[in-house]
């Protein structure tokens, strides 16, 4: 049981250059978006990324987890479905 854990955890985890990568997919998907959508559409993909950071950013403050280990977290969580992309 130990094991299938640990491998699944494996599986599901997310790294710095994923997350990087999946941040650098909303900026352009964002200006894709505004340009062809308009600038307001290109604003609320952008502002929806940013408001899911700020609330896991939140949860993790709220958690007892400290600033910047909390701001790392948050950030994995927003943009660190890029692995799968």
């Amino acid at each position: 049981m130990r094991a299938e854990r640990k491998a699944l955890r494996e599986v599901f985890r997310a790294d710095l250059p994923a997350a990087h990568f999946g941040l650098g997919i909303v900026v352009v998907a964002s200006v894709v978006v505004g340009l062809f959508a308009g600038p307001i559409v290109g604003a609320l993909v952008a502002g929806s990324f940013a408001a899911l950071f700020l609330v896991a950013l939140v949860v993790m403050l709220l958690r007892g987890i400290r600033r910047l280990d909390a701001g790392r977290r948050a950030y994995l969580f927003t943009f660190g479905w890029a692995n799968w992309v």
